[in-house]
């Protein structure tokens, strides 16, 4: 891998290893909502990585208005926020993480967030995990109702302009099939995968043979890269 000129993470299982808390989340939501809950290979075939709107569309089997999702998503990302609240400190930021964004800020490389969360999870984000230290909002990109989710490359192309980088030296970390394609297909020179489990791996490794995966930011072939 050569050093990029720009960083730009995913969130969600990528800066911090939540996916338990979604799925929990989700579950407890669509038993209360459907009267059923979605199994591990579902989740991560229709939901990970996934803006609210298309995960609704998909779990009730039609699409719903903008209002009706924002509703019904937020009724899910509360829960979410209650689970990480309950967790305490095992809701941090990826091993390796602080200390990769900390080299990255003193070298004065660009990075920012991409991230199908909503404003109301980002600004949990900013107060419970202390975003600040490294991120202005204007380089944290979230999905909107004017920003489609992943894997359309909208919210890729957006986080690129914003830091004024060239799509082919920009450097994308995901740890979603979804979000991979979203990179790629911006036009990301470098894509590395993440997966907080052995499975998450094995998904991005079996859907993307060349994409190095690795399981967080203490891996030589990631931390080395600010140095090089």
């Amino acid at each position: 891998m050569t050093r990029p000129s720009a960083w730009i993470f995913d969130f969600n299982g990528t800066l911090v290893f939540d996916s338990i808390y979604h799925e929990q989340a989700w579950n407890r939501y669509m038993e209360a909502r459907l009267g059923r809950v979605v199994p591990r290979e579902e989740f991560l075939a229709h939901v990970h990585g996934r803006a609210n709107r298309d995960i609704l569309a998909y779990l009730l089997g039609r699409c719903p208005t903008q209002q009706e999702a924002d509703a019904e998503g937020e009724a899910k990302e509360d829960l979410y926020r209650q689970l990480c609240r309950r967790a305490g400190d095992a809701y941090r930021l990826v091993e390796g993480a602080p200390a990769l964004l900390d080299r990255l800020a003193a070298r004065g490389i660009p990075f920012a967030i991409a991230t199908s969360s909503t404003r109301p999870n980002v600004e949990f984000y900013f107060s419970r995990l202390g975003l600040a230290r490294w991120f202005s909002p204007e380089r944290v990109i979230f999905t909107g109702p004017n920003l489609p989710g992943k894997p359309d490359p909208a919210i890729y192309r957006l986080a690129m302009e914003r830091l004024g980088a060239d799509p082919a030296r920009c450097l994308v970390v995901e740890d979603a099939p979804a979000g991979v394609q979203a990179a790629l297909a911006a036009g990301a020179g470098q894509v590395i995968g993440i997966g907080e489990t052995a499975a998450g791996r094995a998904q991005l490794a079996a859907a993307f043979p060349e994409l190095p995966v690795i399981a967080d930011y203490t891996d030589p072939r990631i931390a080395r890269l600010p140095e090089e």
